[in-house]
């Protein structure tokens, strides 16, 4: 997911990026101590189990994809903390008070995803658990990341947390660098689908766990991107090449990763028209960019065909980009900084 704004803790060159799956085995530790134990009982153990001895990257993932924003809100203020009490704290102190709320929370969502999709979960544990052993995983990150860095000799890389979470996404960056949820590459065509919602029913049967390499080296895109200059308009054109950008480059580097993807499917097929929509409405704001991107509980009539299908238009205008320029390092500095993505898009002369 994209992350423009944030700001990365420790970048390396390539032949220096940690990978990091010690989480991995503490969520399956945590997972079978609770076996059968009462409800109180189970988040505790995936408090003490999993979260709490952590790496920074789980602290991370906790805050950003696992607790509940809402109900860790109501508990701190419910316990004399509410948001301007907290204001006035300084940020080591804040994360004192709040850490043991969002512990709860986040063990409380898992057990609930848990709860949710037993099976599912129970399918892909040793498929989580090989990535620290599958060299196809380890040493094609690596690769795509060397080839990544000679389109960008810039690039500096930050540590690679490998996760487990609620299924609420594949990848994402954070201060301590990029988080993957491994859990939702981790399945084949033998993983029970028939419990997970309807989006992850159409998307998981195309996915392979070799494309957590594709995934990786796109969420590393992210970690090159400039923020957008000042006063500049946030909306659907600029979310769509920020997204598309990354699945442009991380194909550069890794080869087609997602060419069966529902989206990269569907849009070859009806690029015309997912054209058209899209030029009608890629000035459009929040509202709009829900129902193009990060969509997934969006209803079929209204998501424009397929999930995540302004990631493939953005794609679409990335790869145009880059075919027409002359100099392809050039061009590749010049996706990543985004400066204009008006320009960008005049320039690509993209137009199905």
């Amino acid at each position: 997911m994209l992350l423009l704004l944030v700001l990365l803790a420790v970048q390396a060159p390539v032949d220096s990026v940690h990978i990091v799956t010690r989480d991995i085995p503490n969520f399956w530790r945590a997972y079978d101590q609770a076996a059968g134990k009462d409800s109180g009982m189970r988040v505790r153990i995936f408090e003490t189990a999993y979260l709490q001895p952590g790496s920074p990257g789980l602290r991370d993932w906790m805050r950003v994809r696992l607790m509940n924003r809402d109900t860790v809100r109501a508990r701190l203020a419910r316990a004399g903390w509410p948001k301007e009490r907290l204001d006035s704290l300084p940020p080591d102190s804040v994360k004192k008070v709040t850490a043991p709320f969002m512990e709860r929370s986040a063990a409380e969502e898992l057990l609930r995803a848990l709860g949710q999709y037993p099976r599912y979960y129970a399918a892909v544990r040793p498929t989580t658990l090989s990535v620290d052993t599958n060299s196809r995983i380890t040493q094609g990150v690596r690769r795509g990341l060397k080839k990544l860095a000679a389109l960008y000799p810039e690039a500096r890389f930050p540590t690679i947390y490998f996760l487990i979470g609620t299924l609420s996404t594949g990848g994402t960056t954070a201060q301590s660098g990029m988080l993957m949820g491994t859990e939702q590459s981790a399945s084949d065509p033998t993983t029970p689908l028939d419990e997970l919602p309807d989006w992850a029913q159409k998307n998981l049967p195309t996915h392979t766990f070799e494309q957590l390499v594709g995934l990786v080296v796109h969420e590393a895109v992210h970690t090159q991107q400039k923020p957008a200059p000042p006063g500049q308009q946030d909306n659907l054109l600029r979310h769509a090449l920020g997204e598309g950008i990354a699945d442009f480059l991380a194909e550069l580097a890794v080869g087609p990763w997602i060419a069966n993807a529902p989206r990269q499917i569907y849009g070859r097929a009806h690029e015309h028209d997912v054209w058209v929509d899209f030029q009608n409405e890629m000035q459009g704001g929040d509202s709009t960019i829900r129902m193009w991107m990060y969509n997934g509980m969006v209803p079929p009539e209204k998501n424009h065909g397929a999930i995540d299908i302004g990631y493939w238009v953005g794609y679409r205008i990335a790869g145009a980009y880059y075919a027409r320029a002359a100099d392809k390092r050039a061009a590749v500095r010049e996706l990543l900084e985004l400066r204009d993505p008006e320009a960008i898009l005049r320039a690509s002369g993209y137009a199905p």
